[in-house]
């Protein structure tokens, strides 16, 4: 597949083209200021703008090479003034267009963004003396020409540092045109990649519906960007179900989209590689494994890994929301607390790890819902909390209805709490009940 370059679209790239676009007009404009000089016997401007120019030649034959555009701007914007203060002397203030300096001395805020360090001061000097030449008038040592030269001079020089700004505004103008078309490209790039990507995430998820022999279960995705970082997983047999697992990658996006997908096939390995070790150690090797095979990805995740034997569950959470446990004859629900000594999330190759198995047991009709944070840290327009009670209270109201109808009722409530206001994290919950009927 062909790459997509965008480097016009970079700062620094933008920068460097219009210096050197600033650096040929005021070449251009010097070579006028030499020939006129040369022409009325101006003879101290016409050396010293022999020197001025070699000084623009050499920016614009070189502006492209220069790591840094701070020495090269100061050079550029203390010729100018230098100039302007020999232009006043000789040929008097009638005939000098001042608004060059204060243009020059606004420009830094083009060239070198976000680093106030360098443009505040430049802009601040320039401004002072801009207003101080404002407000002198000195008259030409060279008295000799007639009023009629310093018109044309005058207009001469008008005209050209007005050229020379409408280049620069026009010039500024194309790029950032060019610079939205390559955004607007780039964009429509990485959004077909990210659907191709959610795309192919589905179909590695996808799942048909099974009706286990002892369970009711069912789940509930909304990603917040076309792929989920979110992930729930199903460990079966046929009909037979062996555990469940819900997890949740930090960031998101297609890097963490795609760390589901790694995350999954070594879950599933490790939880059939040895049925009988603790689930506790099982999560250890599966943390170690995800280090060593994400390699320099730094998204991680914390997830709870439940094993089902019967209606006893054996559940290990590394850094999740605490589950919740509806329990039927009670209508009460109760979370899971973690452990004491219990810690550590996974794929973090940098942090301490230890797991901890813990059971509870399931009566028929007692329900385990687990969720990640993006459904109890929902916000609405107002800035409020959907919260953990809001999502108990949910729980309670539904716990008669059929699963997959509990799961349609509460994620309509999430959704209408949330009204208008943005998704901030995927939204992911489980309800697995034991049947009433064996």
């Amino acid at each position: 597949m062909a790459s997509m370059n965008f480097n016009f679209a970079s700062p620094q790239q933008r920068t460097k083209i219009l210096f050197w676009i600033t650096s040929l007009c005021s070449l251009v404009y010097h070579v006028v200021v030499f020939c006129f000089a040369f022409f009325l016997k101006i003879y101290p401007l016409f050396y010293y703008n022999i020197v001025s120019i070699s000084i623009f030649a050499f920016l614009v034959a070189f502006t492209f090479k220069f790591n840094s555009l701070i020495i090269p701007y100061t050079l550029l914007i203390t010729e100018i003034i230098v100039h302007q203060v020999l232009a006043s002397y000789y040929l008097g203030s009638y005939c000098c267009f001042y608004y060059f300096i204060l243009l020059m001395g606004l420009l830094p805020f083009l060239f070198f963004v976000n680093n106030f360090k360098v443009s505040v001061p430049i802009s601040t000097i320039t401004s002072i003396i801009f207003i101080l030449f404002e407000n002198m008038n000195f008259p030409p040592a060279y008295d000799s020409l007639s009023s009629s030269i310093f018109r044309i001079i005058r207009y001469a020089n008008i005209s050209i540092a007005i050229f020379a700004i409408f280049t620069m505004v026009m010039v500024f103008t194309m790029i950032v045109f060019k610079t939205e078309k390559n955004l607007e490209s780039r964009n429509e790039f990485l959004n077909t990649e990210m659907k191709l990507a959610s795309i192919v995430q589905q179909s590695f998820f996808k799942r048909e519906p099974i009706e286990f022999e002892n369970w009711e279960l069912s789940y509930y995705n909304l990603p917040m960007a076309a792929v989920s970082g979110d992930m729930i997983d199903i460990y079966h047999r046929q009909r037979n179900i062996d555990g469940v697992g819900i997890f949740d990658v930090s960031g998101h996006g297609l890097a963490s989209g795609l760390v589901t997908m790694l995350v999954k096939n070594i879950i599933h390995q490790e939880f059939y590689k040895n049925t009988e070790s603790d689930l506790a150690e099982m999560l250890e090797r599966i943390n170690m494994r995800i280090i060593q095979e994400k390699g320099e990805i730094k998204n991680y995740l914390t997830g709870i890994l439940i094993r089902i034997n019967g209606n006893k569950l054996e559940l290990v959470n590394a850094g999740h929301p605490h589950p919740i446990v509806y329990k039927s004859a009670l209508n009460e629900c109760f979370f899971v607390d973690q452990l004491p000594g219990s810690f550590g999330a996974i794929g973090m190759d940098d942090m301490p790890t230890c797991y901890q198995s813990q059971f509870i047991e399931l009566n028929p009709g007692d329900e385990l819902i687990l969720y990640t944070d993006g459904i109890t840290d929902t916000e609405n327009e107002l800035k409020e909390v959907f919260g953990k009670e809001k999502f108990v209270n949910s729980i309670k109201q539904n716990a008669a209805l059929p699963v997959m109808k509990q799961t349609a009722n509460i994620s309509s409530e999430v959704s209408s709490f949330r009204g208008a206001a943005p998704m901030e994290d995927d939204i992911t919950f489980m309800i697995i009940r034991r049947k009433k009927t064996v």
